[in-house]
């Protein structure tokens, strides 16, 4: 198995990838019976779109872990639950001020924001997610009606210049249950403490073993790049 992040590793600063060089690679690595998958922060459309026509192939980890595709096939979601999510946006909400931070609820069909986001941040979001809604007062989870089962909360501190501080300020104050890791550009995926990457390819290679056809993948290579 060769699994690999994508912002700023095997994508470059335009979001792309030599796709001819790697059609070449991806047809080795199937004559060789090697599984290559997609390990990122970013949503799954989004990640299955940059792979297209042979996108079928392959496995996608998204949302750091919480989103789990073989091919088409959806095989574990990680969701938070409405309580959870509701404790946790009023904590961000009574500690920051609105125009320090942006809120991105991500869902396993699309991505949420304030209807109040401008149209630059939103067209900055859409090129790491592909399914982007905007929903009325983002911090009132129980009353906006979002009927999509919801694994990660993204707070985004933009430019200021004590982010560092205000990262820490985040992470001190969340539910035992969750933590909080980085996705770039000063933004915090909150989630559930146990689910990331390492869990998600733990997940991938027990599926691995149940189905005999890919039991020699396992033997050819186990490559984690964590980041």
């Amino acid at each position: 198995m060769i699994a690999t992040d994508m912002d700023q590793t095997f994508l470059d600063n335009q979001n792309q990838y030599n796709k001819q060089r790697f059609k070449e690679i991806f047809l080795e690595m199937n004559r060789q019976n090697i599984h290559f998958v997609v390990a990122s922060g970013s949503q799954h459309e989004r990640l299955q779109s940059l792979f297209k026509p042979i996108a079928e192939q392959m496995d996608f980890i998204s949302q750091n872990g919480s989103i789990i595709y073989s091919g088409n096939e959806l095989l574990d979601v990680q969701q938070l639950s409405s309580e959870l999510i509701q404790e946790t946006l009023d904590s961000i909400t009574s500690t920051f001020n609105p125009n320090e931070i942006l809120i991105n609820i991500c869902g396993l069909a699309s991505s949420y924001v304030d209807t109040a986001t401008s149209s630059e941040i939103i067209d900055f979001l859409s090129q790491f997610y592909k399914h982007l809604q905007t929903v009325d007062n983002i911090g009132s989870f129980t009353t906006n009606q979002i009927d999509d089962p919801i694994v990660k909360i993204a707070v985004g501190f933009g430019d200021v210049p004590d982010v560092n501080h205000k990262i820490a300020q985040l992470r001190s104050m969340l539910n035992p249950r969750l933590s909080s890791l980085s996705s770039g550009f000063n933004t915090e995926l909150v989630g559930l403490n146990h689910v990331d990457k390492a869990s998600a390819l733990k997940h991938l290679m027990e599926n691995m073993t149940s189905n005999p056809r890919n039991l020699s993948r396992l033997e050819i290579m186990k490559m984690i790049f964590k980041y």
